[in-house]
């Protein structure tokens, strides 16, 4: 025994140590495993519990996303009834991956399970597959919005369940099915929103609602590295991880997607069905009989726990990209869960102490009953699989349509970006072989395409093009309308089986199956005078980012012109790019070198000039061409400020245009140094954190003859702090002061005040193509998106309204009358001048969801060449 200093120093650092363990120790009730997980299973131990290798109980703290992959891992290592693949990596450089779970028996054979679920989708073969003995495929879906997190939080306690469990009931589930489970996706977003909690949560936790641990600073942890929503972006495919998702989905076709979320903290639990009159009318009537089999296992067992839930009420199935919605057309049963959350490890709520345990144990719970449900109507699901492709092409025979034909024009990379999407959605695309008639337009078989409507995906390519603007229902839960043709600003008509057969089927070429996207380049010459690049190609702002951050002067053409080369003459429209050679300070071979690489890597135009005058239209030396100025870009972020717009823009400069911009908090825009910035951003946002000496600064800026981009809402907040004297129009008519307000049922106010807004709508604008935020558009009319109800009256000076709402503008989705006449001559784009500088103002948001093809070049025009704008 030791005694004396040695002793007493050795109990001080015992005491120590004793002191930091119970530090970690949160205080917080640690469920056990059995409060989770199904009663009654017993648990090999040759596969590691959640606690034993995170270091803490699930629900006691925010697991983190390496923890997560690590935990899977794992899994992989010990269990025989798990394999373990990456499918993608996210913009954070993190690994998304899948975990294939099922018996020892159907893993053996996993690749001719994956071939005969194929095989249900193709109407000529699907006949030949025995679907008595065939599993299931189940695809659980956890956390796409990070700041969710109960999905995530629950997948370590379904996969450790699925590979450990013992006994006969697991043994029959897992021989009868095969679990996709993907336990994150959206790394990015989730160890955002882990770090958050973690980093705010105390020693003891804290249930007051006004806690930091419970209100999550800006960007949130719901969106990925850019602030984009992922759960929007299985239809449009911008982000690695849908594209890495989206091909591992078409090589299972699954029979039934799980899609895991979580809402406001006073809600409960809901599951599908959704609002029944508000599912997409191209969805078969047997999805949602399917969906209401499985939501009476759902009930069964939150009955039992005495959970509050409900269905048919508040979410929909209309907007077809969502991870719910898009399985419905493509064969499967898509089903949406939305707990209520805790955000931190609990929260005072209208029901009571809502804990982050019981939000997970809910998740887990409607796991295994939707397991459960799959394999007892794992037939039916088959055959519900078959029959919809069947019919899919018996629908498309009977159809009065025979398919679709497009041209971009002379812009391929646009025509390629869609054709590129369409292969992703497993729908095919035709070269043509001879020039069609159609519409009274005139398809060129160098730039058009035909895409026929006889094909197993019928059904998506339709939800695809679609023009709807009438509708049953005319609440949604998101946007309306989507139609791709107008989002790509394409060319596009529909060909009648009538039209079809007055031209020859010999006119329609083979299935492209490669990029078809060119770009053009001379063959230099020692005595080239200059280079043109034509700006109509979608990639030319990348182009010219590319120069202008290499020190070439480039200069913009500000009206039409004809040029003369060796190649003959060729016709310039105004926003054509000029490169003299003459007045560069770099070497030619490095102005070819870059040029070349433009027409290789981003299908850019070149053509070269032999002489500076030209057979018409201004000379090259014409004061007509403009120098281009170098743009510094400052983007307004945070408080206040709407997070996915902001990101939408930067995932375009940076990922898109690849040129820097400045990410400057709204807060510090009072500090901010702004003599070399030339443009600054603004998307919509209430702006309520921005000092008042940030208002004087951005207007000195302004002033000073900086260009300012008002997006959306951004207007307003311009308007109210008198930065610009624009006018937003909020009547179309005189009030009636003499009308006598009339009396309306109370639980009708939410819906009719929803059915004023504008949730995500197409609209029609005319483009004044001559208007530098106007150049490079093939056609004066321009399908636009809008997602919000602010209009501003035009310009009262009659040259600065560069785009304006045609007089009948909607073209797709819903819009109430009183929106159509607020709508209609009203301004889309609008510039003002202030002082030196000017603002360039823009309703909608012209790169929504940055697959809004057709109208993002009204921002790259606004980035480069609002400097140079002036208001006559």
């Amino acid at each position: 025994m030791i005694h004396g200093p040695i002793a007493n120093a050795c109990l001080l650092q015992s005491s120590i140590i004793l002191w930091i363990s119970l530090a970690l120790i949160p205080v917080c009730q640690a469920e056990e495993l059995t409060y989770y997980l199904p009663g009654g299973a017993s648990y090999s131990e040759k596969i590691t519990a959640p606690a034993d290798a995170l270091g803490f109980e699930i629900g006691t703290r925010h697991i983190q996303h390496h923890e997560l992959v690590a935990y899977a891992r794992k899994i992989d290592e010990q269990s025989d009834r798990v394999q373990l693949v990456q499918y993608a990596q996210s913009h954070g450089r993190r690994p998304l991956v899948m975990m294939l779970i099922s018996s020892e028996k159907n893993l053996r054979q996993l690749e001719k399970i994956r071939q005969q679920h194929l095989q249900l989708a193709q109407p000529d073969r699907s006949q030949a597959v025995d679907v008595q003995p065939l599993p299931a495929v189940i695809w659980m879906g956890y956390g796409v919005h990070g700041n969710e997190p109960s999905a995530s939080n629950a997948a370590p306690l379904v996969m450790y369940h699925l590979a450990a469990a013992q006994g006969k009931e697991i043994d029959q589930l897992l021989d009868q099915t095969v679990v996709l489970l993907d336990p994150c996706l959206n790394p990015d977003g989730f160890d955002r929103f882990a770090q958050w909690a973690n980093a705010h949560r105390g020693y003891v936790p804290n249930s007051d609602p006004q806690h930091r641990e419970h209100r999550e600073g800006s960007p949130t942890g719901r969106t990925n590295y850019y602030w984009f929503d992922l759960n929007r972006d299985w239809l449009p495919l911008q982000h690695p991880e849908s594209l890495g998702r989206l091909a591992l989905y078409h090589q299972w076709l699954p029979n039934v997607v799980l899609d895991f979320h979580e809402m406001g903290t006073d809600a409960s639990y809901f599951f599908q069905p959704g609002v029944p009159t508000r599912m997409h009318p191209l969805t078969p009537t047997k999805n949602l009989e399917l969906t209401r089999e499985f939501a009476k296992e759902h009930t069964r067992q939150l009955d039992q726990l005495g959970a509050l839930y409900f269905t048919e009420e508040r979410f929909d199935d209309f907007y077809m990209g969502k991870g719910s919605t898009y399985p419905d057309l493509h064969g499967a049963v898509g089903i949406l869960f939305e707990q209520a959350s805790a955000r931190g490890i609990k929260q005072e709520s209208t029901n009571g102490l809502l804990t982050f345990a019981y939000a997970i144990r809910n998740q887990v719970t409607t796991s295994m009953t939707s397991l459960k449900a799959t394999a007892i109507h794992r037939e039916a699901l088959h055959v519900h699989k078959r029959d919809f492709y069947r019919d899919a092409v018996a629908l498309a025979r009977n159809s009065k349509t025979a398919g679709y034909l497009f041209s971009a024009g002379k812009d391929s990379a646009r025509a390629d970006a869609f054709i590129d999407l369409l292969r992703r959605h497993g729908i095919r695309t035709h070269a043509l072989t001879a020039d069609i008639d159609c519409q009274g337009r005139r398809y060129s078989k160098s730039n058009s395409y035909f895409v026929p409507t006889e094909q197993a995906e019928y059904r998506f390519l339709e939800a695809m093009v679609e023009a709807r603007t009438e509708f049953a229902d005319k609440v949604f839960y998101d946007v309306t309308a989507w139609t791709f043709p107008m989002a790509y600003a394409l060319q596009w008509d529909k060909v009648s089986s009538d039209a079809a057969a007055s031209f020859s089927a010999a006119s329609i070429g083979p299935v492209i199956e490669e990029p078809i996207a060119q770009g053009e380049v001379p063959a230099w010459q020692a005595d080239d005078y200059a280079y043109l690049v034509d700006w109509t190609s979608h990639y030319a702002p990348r182009t010219l980012a590319r120069l202008l951050e290499n020190d070439i002067r480039v200069k913009v053409a500000m009206r039409p012109f004809t040029s003369s080369s060796d190649q003959g003459e060729t016709k310039f429209e105004p926003g054509t790019l000029l490169i003299p050679l003459g007045i560069q300070t770099v070497p030619k071979e490095r102005v070819r070198e870059l040029l070349s690489a433009a027409a290789k890597e981003n299908a850019a135009l070149v053509t070269s000039a032999s002489t500076g005058l030209t057979p018409a239209g201004v000379d090259l030396g014409s004061s007509s061409f403009i120098t281009v100025p170098k743009p510094k870009v400052l983007l307004l972020v945070g408080s206040g400020v709407e997070d996915s717009e902001a990101g939408e823009i930067w995932y375009q400069l940076d990922h898109h245009l690849r040129m820097p911009v400045t990410l400057l908090e709204s807060t510090q825009l009072g500090a901010a140094k702004l003599d070399d910035v030339t443009t600054i951003v603004m998307v919509s946002g209430t702006y309520n954190q921005v000092s008042e000496a940030g208002v004087e600064r951005l207007q000195s800026w302004l002033k000073r003859g900086g260009t300012l981009i008002a997006i959306g809402t951004a207007s307003k907040w311009l308007i109210a702090k008198q930065i610009t004297s624009m006018k937003v129009r909020t009547s179309t008519a005189d009030p009636d002061t003499n009308r006598k307000p009339e009396r309306a049922n109370y639980a009708d106010a939410e819906d009719q005040a929803a059915l004023e807004k504008i949730e995500g709508t197409i609209f029609e604008v005319q483009v004044d193509r001559t208007h530098p935020v106007g150049f490079g558009f093939q056609s004066v009319k321009l399908p636009i998106f809008r997602d919000q109800a602010l209009y501003l009256e035009p310009s009262a000076n009659i040259y600065s309204t560069p785009a304006i709402y045609s007089p009948q503008p909607l073209l797709s989705g819903y819009a109430s009358e009183n929106n159509q006449k607020l709508a209609a001559g009203s301004a889309a784009a609008l510039v003002k001048a202030e002082g030196a500088g000017r603002v360039i103002a823009m309703t909608n948001n012209p790169n929504f969801r940055c697959f809004w093809l057709g109208s993002q070049r009204l921002l790259t025009n606004s980035l480069f060449f609002g400097p140079i704008v002036r208001e006559p």
